[in-house]
């Protein structure tokens, strides 16, 4: 497997290992937590918080075992994973049609009151 086909996790831990350290080591020198090192080694970016946070875990590992920042980065925005943007929009839009749906029907049911007061007090 070339170097440029190889997985990014891969990639990131062979260069810790080349160096000669350990996870604990890498999570100490870049205050990152070793689960969020784990994660990142393993390609688990579900577990992994926003973005922005991703990135800069990113940049930090790789100056800490001896990469190119930039390359570890262009490396990881080649990858296809879902976008958490994404499942949050769609939650959010879930959300704003059953809030919509609520008003509809709380309007429906009000002007059905409205209709029953006048037609039957009207008389």
């Amino acid at each position: 497997m070339s170097e440029t086909t190889k997985l990014l996790g891969q990639y990131l831990r062979e260069a810790r290992e080349m160096r000669g350290l350990s996870l604990e080591e890498v999570a100490q020198e870049t205050k990152i937590n070793k689960v969020f090192l784990e994660a990142l080694e393993n390609e688990d970016w579900d577990s992994l918080p926003a973005e922005i946070y991703v990135r800069g875990y990113l940049r930090s590992y790789a100056e800490a075992v001896g990469l190119d920042p930039k390359e570890v980065l262009l490396r990881y925005d080649s990858i296809e994973r879902p976008k958490k943007n994404e499942v949050f929009e769609k939650e959010v839009l879930i959300s704003q049609k059953s809030f919509s749906l609520f008003w509809s029907v709380l309007i429906l049911i009000v002007l059905l009151f409205i209709m029953a007061y006048l037609f039957l007090f009207r008389s």
